[in-house]
């Protein structure tokens, strides 16, 4: 095995299957995240009606990236309803990719280092989902380091350019990284980069002008959706319960808690001396490595921290900032650590095998309630032999509109913006008055019934009588059951962090 680690490590197409094989796992927990099915099925509505939408022919951006849109749409041209996971092994490879060119800026000569860097840069459990869940970040993963090795690293004028635009057509909130390497670019030249600027400038007009003329909106509609649906839905604003999000969403432990916020306060100061350590050593890093790896930890924080202070709920907004904070810890620990080889690697590989171990864990967790819930209300709709252009009204637009094909009303609005405009006109009643003005022929309504004095599901008394009389209540789809039936490790698992809400599924009675 040792004879055959340098052939590997030295041959980065090797290399890079070395990092797909990892992931595969990850594939048969069926843990896929919900909004990679809206920008799926965006890129199906673009394929058979020749408009970027959700909905047939109405023009919106459902999706949060317009480059993933069409990358995602080539793949279900060439390879029709089993695209799936041939695109998720595409978003492996570019993730490996990127991974092998931050090995070559960290590790100029030394191949070995530089081969357990990349192995163990795909197992981290940020890796692992920002590669195999489905959504945009394995070519995000791709963009960004792509831009330091061919930029920063290597100086290329065409780099500053194409990348920036390329990382603002994924998304438009990779500002942050460019405005942090921008800083690091001008930091390590001593001098402005008219490349690096003018791709930035066509970057944000391209996107913005398109978004103008197609949509006839400055930014993505799910940006505008997301904060009107979700600006009361925070239920503490206080400095403790922000911190203990940021901490949350910075680290690996999903717990609200001064436990969490206490282990990641830890792991931050334990990194900044290593960052200490590794900018006072005068000979074994360069001058422009050392303002990388700084710019790396200057990103991830500083997303980690406005997103968690502006109350992003979403885990896959920190998954990159994860994973390049560990790119530092990985590169301290392989350069820096005082110990011998024989006693560190071992060590090394265990931690990090004992975090895949824990992310294959999780994401069996979140895939078997997916499958037996979601899925199956998916699956009961279809059974039900819907019409074309019958419809939905439910939350979240994922999984089961990508694969019931209804036309589809979800209750935050990121896939129509007939329902934004619903909570812009009545904050209290916009549900009810939606339901009643589009009569959906499905319903899925999420934690409670329609009407219960707890839920958003609000209604007066006759819209009560009205609902009752108009929709008949098909079936229940009880978390605390499906947690129950589930194989006994997942139990322990659920037992621990009870994922899940309770679902119910109504129909237009005819």
């Amino acid at each position: 095995m040792s004879k055959s680690l340098p052939g590997i490590f030295s041959n980065p197409f090797l290399l890079i299957l070395v990092t797909v094989l990892i992931k595969i796992p990850v594939f048969f927990t069926h843990h896929i995240q919900e909004d990679s099915f809206i920008t799926w099925r965006v890129a199906g509505n673009l394929l058979n009606y020749g408009v970027i939408g959700f909905n047939g022919e109405e023009e919106l951006s459902a999706s949060t990236t317009h480059l993933y849109v069409l990358v995602s749409a080539f793949f279900q041209l060439n390879f029709g309803e089993y695209f799936i996971y041939p695109l998720l092994v595409f978003n492996c490879v570019l993730f490996g990719i990127g991974s092998w060119w931050l090995g070559k800026i960290l590790f100029r000569k030394d191949m070995l280092n530089r081969g357990i860097f990349v192995i163990l840069l795909n197992m981290v459990p940020p890796a692992l989902t920002a590669s195999c869940l489905g959504m945009e970040y394995g070519i995000l993963f791709f963009l960004y380091s792509g831009l330091i090795y061919f930029g920063l690293r290597k100086g290329k004028e065409w780099a500053y350019f194409v990348f920036p635009v390329l990382l603002l057509w994924t998304r438009i909130d990779t500002v942050i990284f460019l405005g942090v390497f921008f800083v690091a670019d001008l930091i390590i030249r001593k001098k402005l980069n008219p490349a690096f600027i003018l791709g930035g400038i066509v970057g944000i007009a391209s996107v913005v002008a398109f978004n103008m003329i197609y949509f006839g909106e400055l930014v993505n509609h799910t940006i505008t959706a997301k904060k009107i649906a979700y600006k009361n839905l925070s239920r503490n604003n206080s400095l403790e319960f922000l911190l203990f999000q940021w901490a949350y969403y910075g680290g690996l432990i999903k717990k609200y808690s001064l436990f969490t916020f206490l282990i990641f306060t830890g792991f931050l100061a334990a990194l900044g001396y290593g960052i200490y350590k590794m900018i006072k050593e005068p000979a074994q890093i360069t001058f422009p490595t050392k303002v990388i790896l700084l710019a790396m930890c200057a990103f991830a924080l500083i997303k980690i921290t406005v997103f968690a202070f502006l109350q992003a709920y979403f885990d896959w907004y920190y998954w990159l900032p994860r994973v390049f904070l560990f790119v530092v810890v990985l590169y301290y620990l392989l350069r820096f650590v005082p110990v011998r080889k024989a006693v560190l690697l071992p060590l090394i590989f265990t931690f990090c095998i004992s975090l895949y171990g824990f992310q294959l864990l999780q994401s069996w967790a979140i895939g078997y309630m997916e499958e037996t819930q979601r899925m199956q209300i998916a699956k009961d709709i279809q059974n039900e032999n819907p019409d074309i252009g019958e419809s939905i009204f439910l939350e979240p637009a994922g999984k089961i509109p990508y694969y019931t094909h209804l036309y589809t009303y979800d209750e935050v609005g990121l896939v129509n913006k007939k329902i934004t405009a619903h909570m812009q006109k009545d904050e209290k009643y916009w549900w009810m008055n939606a339901v009643k003005e589009y009569k959906p022929d499905y319903i899925v309504t999420i934690i409670y019934k329609p009407g219960d004095a707890k839920s958003y599901y609000r209604m007066t008394a006759t819209d009560k009588a009205y609902f009752d009389s108009h929709y008949q209540f098909i079936k229940s789809y009880p978390i605390a059951e499906l947690h129950q039936n589930a194989p006994q490790i997942l139990r322990w698992i659920y037992g621990i962090r009870p994922i899940g809400q309770d679902y119910y599924l109504y129909h237009l009675a005819k």
